[in-house]
């Protein structure tokens, strides 16, 4: 019996909302990570059954809509009265939606030559585009298929060897495969049971269940007491996370004195775990850190570090001055009067104990999101920075270009670790969290703010794709976000002591550091770099087919 309607336009735009509609409830917070398969399956079926072009453009782009709606409805801050946040998060889901015709565009165009081939490289073409929306300035990577998995820890160990554009991998050779056998048979071009359908049943078996495999020989089969090893203290770093639920749009423009004193609050709760280190959220100080009208009152926590002898690390706007004309990129900023150069930074500092401030080590922000923290290119064109200016906080951020790690050293005792502090949305990409593995970082602290969203599917969704980078490198995590989640998280993927989003709340933990490279972080994105050039080589082959195709026809 057939279910959907004769009309054909009709019956596309259904089959476009429920493709895109299963792969959005795929995403957390749903668990429903199995929706991915027939939703790629769906839209399979109407890319390689396109007959023109704008047919494949209008189905792609319903389908990609549905999509982003549904996993990103809540970038708009709904429930603020922030008109540009509602704007800027409606334009980030109708342009998402263009972005994400890449895989499509390039499938279809393959699928002009031949279909069978098109569904054979429809693995390698969507994790190659994941891979490039990694790198340029527009990076948006947080629907990538692989993030669906992140609550089966017994699904995902897999990641160590791969990262997460492993796993979306599998996804869709698992999809196309489906795919393939399903439209077989339903063409009754192939039997239900046959020679040509029993063994792609069991390829797909072995697919779905490979993950399974490797996860149950690396979390049992595997000694990993070392994650969890006390008696090396020299790598023990006895954390607090200090979660103030400080509202984002009260804290920019207000009382300075009255915000401090809540952190001051916060972190005098957590100096009674006697920790060695504090850590407070993104952007905690709504004002220039370090620079010299501030300090008296930045100089509360210098005091607060030299007299507990407990370090701080904290996120901070950051205004740097430049020492020359030669280093300030194209779009810097001069001050009104003397014309000095300089540009602002989300950065993140770790306080020292009995240091002076013009020491301690800072990170610069290097993954900014695009429109609402910068202006993509805008060292291109510097003149267009001016066209996105958020009345909120500080916008227009500049990027930056570091990989700086922190140290923690406390000679009594014999503490001597490497971290990294990863900023918010620097945490969603894979391959350059592992790169401070790479370099050195034995565990990973994130200070995030995401109470711009509100209590809805975004705070929960940057919360657990973080699981993911602790099993890519085999790392502990500190999360603390400003109104949360923040959590610990262990190198195989378990949480700790959350603090629900918008909650005050102060909780410590045992980090263990590691010095160990997982194959991931030693070799990097292989499966994603070979993606990108496979999906390059697949639209180059597609242009050149349909460009000889034409003059074929031109000459008949």
């Amino acid at each position: 019996m057939n279910i959907l309607p004769n009309n054909p336009k009709i019956k596309a735009l259904l089959l476009c909302i429920l493709s895109g509609a299963f792969l959005g409830l795929s995403f957390p917070p749903f668990k429903t990570w199995f929706f991915v398969y027939p939703g790629l399956m769906i839209m399979l079926y109407l890319v390689l059954n396109a007959k023109r072009f704008r047919h494949a453009f209008g189905r792609g782009y319903v389908v990609m809509l549905v999509f982003n709606e549904i996993t990103l409805y809540w970038i708009s801050g709904w429930h603020s009265d922030d008109t540009f946040l509602k704007v800027g998060g409606v334009a980030t889901v109708i342009v998402h939606s263009l972005f994400m015709l890449i895989p499509v565009f390039i499938t279809y165009g393959v699928s002009r030559i031949n279909k069978e081939l098109a569904l054979a490289m429809f693995p390698l073409i969507w994790v190659g585009y994941e891979y490039f929306d990694n790198v340029w300035q527009f990076a948006f990577p947080w629907l990538e298929l692989g993030n669906t998995e992140t609550y089966n820890l017994g699904r995902i160990q897999i990641a160590e060897l791969a990262g997460v554009h492993g796993l979306t991998f599998l996804i869709c050779v698992v999809s196309a495969v489906l795919y393939f056998v399903i439209s077989r048979v339903y063409n009754k071009e192939w039997k239900v049971l046959s020679a040509k359908t029993v063994p792609l049943y069991l390829l797909l078996l072995t697919l779905l269940l490979l993950p399974n495999f490797y996860s149950i020989y690396r979390l049992d089969g595997v000694d990993n007491t070392g994650y969890f090893n006390l008696r090396d203290s020299s790598k023990v770093v006895n954390t607090a996370i200090v979660q103030t639920n400080t509202d984002p749009f009260k804290k920019w423009g207000g009382n300075h004195d009255q915000i401090l004193n809540t952190y001051m609050d916060g972190l005098h709760e957590g100096l009674k775990f006697n920790p060695d280190m504090l850590v407070l959220h993104e952007t905690a100080t709504p004002y220039y850190f370090l620079e010299d009208i501030n300090m008296l009152k930045s100089k509360r926590f210098f005091d607060l570090a030299d007299s507990s002898g407990k370090y701080i690390l904290m996120g901070i706007p950051h205004k740097y001055y430049y020492p020359d004309s030669v280093t300030p990129p194209p779009d810097h900023r001069k001050t009104d009067g003397s014309k000095r150069k300089f540009d602002v930074f989300n950065s993140a500092i770790l306080i020292e104990p009995n240091k002076h401030h013009k020491n301690f080590t800072i990170h610069k922000k290097v993954k900014l999101v695009p429109f609402s923290e910068r202006m993509p290119y805008q060292e291109k064109v510097p003149f267009a920075k001016k066209w996105f200016t958020w009345g909120v906080g500080i916008s227009g951020w500049q990027l930056g270009n570091d990989m700086n790690l922190f140290n923690l050293k406390d000679t009594a005792k014999n503490i001597d670790t490497k971290f990294a502090s990863l900023i918010c949305y620097e945490s969603v990409f894979s391959e350059f969290v592992s790169e401070f593995a790479k370099d050195g970082a034995e565990y990973f602290v994130i200070v995030t703010n995401d109470g711009w969203w509100g209590d809805n599917a975004g705070p929960e969704q940057h919360n657990r794709y973080a699981v993911l980078r602790a099993i890519e490198n085999r790392k502990w995590i500190v999360r603390c976000a400003q109104t949360g989640v923040s959590c610990f998280i262990d190198p195989l993927g378990n949480m700790y002591d959350e603090i629900p989003y918008w909650k005050e709340g102060v909780v410590d933990r045992n980090i263990i550091a590691n010095t160990e490279k997982t194959f991931y972080v030693q070799h990097g994105d292989i499966i994603g770099v070979t993606g990108f050039y496979a999906g390059i080589l697949s639209l180059a082959g597609s242009i050149f087919f349909y460009a000889y195709k034409k003059k074929l026809k031109s000459k008949a």
